[in-house]
């Protein structure tokens, strides 16, 4: 697969459907480290595997406790800056039968080709959260991003 927004998207339904199961060992076959979480309020350096489970088991746990029933991000465009790097840019859904329980939000994320795997090397997304792990995503009332689920 060549495509960069076919390549992004695969890897966004992966590990959303990683988080969900809660299979961290598929989650952390995802992330490079380190990882850098980027958000309106801080810049969050993840740096070893026990920090990233920490943040994975605490996000997993919120929505299993927020009855989310779909976690969607959908790719919106993606450009391959080599043959290692894909920088793209996402939007999240997070949905409990239907409904929707937090508003939507975009993201940038960075992805690199490591050891034959695409693996998220930052996200830079618009949640006003300061601190890892990330427990219940803090989305500003601003106009939040249309997509196909509005």
């Amino acid at each position: 697969m060549t495509d960069p927004l076919a390549i992004l998207q695969v890897y966004l339904d992966e590990v959303a459907v990683a988080v969900m199961r809660q299979d961290y060992a598929t989650y952390r076959t995802s992330i490079v480290l380190p990882f850098q979480l980027v958000t309106q309020t801080a810049s969050i350096h993840i740096t070893d595997d026990a920090q990233l489970r920490r943040g994975f088991d605490t996000f997993a746990q919120t929505l299993q406790s927020q009855r989310i029933s779909d976690y969607l991000r959908l790719a919106e465009a993606a450009e391959q800056l080599d043959e290692r790097l894909i920088s793209g840019r996402y939007v999240t859904h997070l949905m409990s039968g239907g409904h929707r329980v937090y508003p939507p939000f975009r993201s940038q994320i960075t992805l690199r080709l490591d050891d034959g795997r695409w693996r998220a090397a930052s996200i830079t997304n618009a949640l006003a959260n300061a601190h890892w792990p990330v427990i219940s995503p803090v989305v500003a009332p601003e106009d939040p991003p249309k997509g196909p689920l509005q």
